[in-house]
């Protein structure tokens, strides 16, 4: 009995180290047979893209940028750039132009969130997570909020890239204005403020992305910038410099939308922005304030444009876009990329760690100059 029990155990020992062997042998297996999938894909694309041999970037400095695309050739030398560059609304309207003459010449395109509004609603994008291959740029844990952030209304064409905080727009005469002293937009509208505000005017297409942001935005909305612009007697003015001089002078305690205060503050005037935390309302990132990458449809170098959108979104990429936007740009510009170093990112538009921030995308202009028409006669 204890013989027949002895070779019962073993038998049991047996059996169940085959198990352990086959379990390992069919993981190992299963994961190298798994592992070269993207590889094998990312292979097929780097082929496709030394046949076609090119590739056309429509666009800002974001996307453009000499030092961007140097970097960028310099990875993949086999894939020739052309490039046009120029304000957002100008390349839109070329790319449809291009295509009503049956011209199919852009691949890609990145600039502000309603950039490629005109592209969108004319159906001239292609999905651009079906392009995502390397690992790194795939997997979400590498991304601000553990995903990929889209923004347009369908969450798949207009990939955003940046995570620039979006400054309040506004700005004070410290020696007229105490620190504290406003600590909401609701705030502009009590009545000691009244006839004392100043504002760039909205109206201009350039000057209307903060404005839809307070249009859009949950706890403001289209009735505080009704009231913002009926009800405080608040003075518009065009010039840029004009209005940072007014404030600067003490013409005004309050302006909203005045531009290179921290350059006005470098020199010994009395202003400063204030700040999102200042804020009831907190920080926003997008809404105009971050870059998005779009991917047009029939684009006539479509594996060159997948490499360039896997180089372009990888830790390397972002890590040059970002350094080329804070450092040659001066533009504040915080990647969504969150496993990269911020230290090149300028502090007025570094998201702050372990704060949460909405995130804006597509926002519709049409409703915000509607009522800014009906409003600002």
């Amino acid at each position: 009995m204890r013989s027949e029990g002895r070779k019962t155990g073993i038998a049991w020992v047996i059996r169940n180290l085959l198990v352990a062997i086959s379990t390992f042998v069919f993981v190992s297996f299963g994961s190298a047979a798994e592992s070269p999938k993207w590889q094998a894909e990312w292979q097929k694309t780097i082929d496709g893209a030394k046949k076609e041999g090119q590739l056309s970037l429509y666009g800002g400095q974001e996307i453009t940028h000499p030092d961007i695309t140097s970097a960028f050739s310099k990875e993949f030398p086999f894939i020739k750039i052309i490039s046009a560059s120029g304000r957002a609304a100008d390349m839109m309207t070329r790319i449809v132009a291009e295509r009503r003459a049956d011209k199919y010449l852009a691949d890609l395109t990145a600039s502000g969130p309603n950039g490629p509004r005109m592209l969108y609603l004319n159906k001239i994008l292609d999905p651009l997570a079906p392009t995502l291959i390397l690992p790194e740029v795939t997997d979400p844990s590498k991304w601000y909020g553990g995903k990929h952030w889209y923004a347009d209304p369908e969450n798949k064409y207009i990939f955003m890239f940046e995570g620039t905080i979006v400054t309040t727009g506004l700005s004070v005469n410290t020696k007229l204005v105490s620190a504290g002293e406003i600590k909401s937009y609701w705030d502009l509208l009590q009545p000691k403020w009244k006839g004392k505000l100043l504002g760039q005017d909205p109206r201009g297409a350039a000057l209307l992305t903060p404005v839809l942001i307070l249009y859009h935005r949950a706890g403001l909305g289209p009735d505080f910038v009704r009231r913002l612009y009926t009800e405080t007697d608040i003075t518009l003015f065009r010039d840029r410099r004009q209005g940072t001089n007014w404030l600067a002078t003490g013409k005004f305690p309050v302006c909203h939308l005045c531009r290179e205060i921290d350059k006005a503050a470098q020199q010994g005037l009395p202003v400063e922005d204030i700040p999102p935390e200042k804020l009831k309302e907190g920080g926003t990132i997008g809404g105009g304030g971050s870059s998005v990458l779009a991917l047009i449809n029939r684009a006539p170098h479509p594996n060159a444009a997948k490499v360039f959108i896997n180089w372009y979104l990888s830790r390397q990429g972002q890590t040059v876009w970002q350094n080329v936007m804070n450092k040659k740009e001066v533009e504040a510009s915080d990647s969504m990329r969150i496993d990269i170093s911020k230290d090149d990112v300028l502090a007025d538009g570094k998201r702050i760690a372990d704060r949460e921030y909405q995130v804006i995308g597509f926002l519709d202009p049409e409703p915000v100059q509607k009522l800014l028409q009906e409003i600002l006669k």
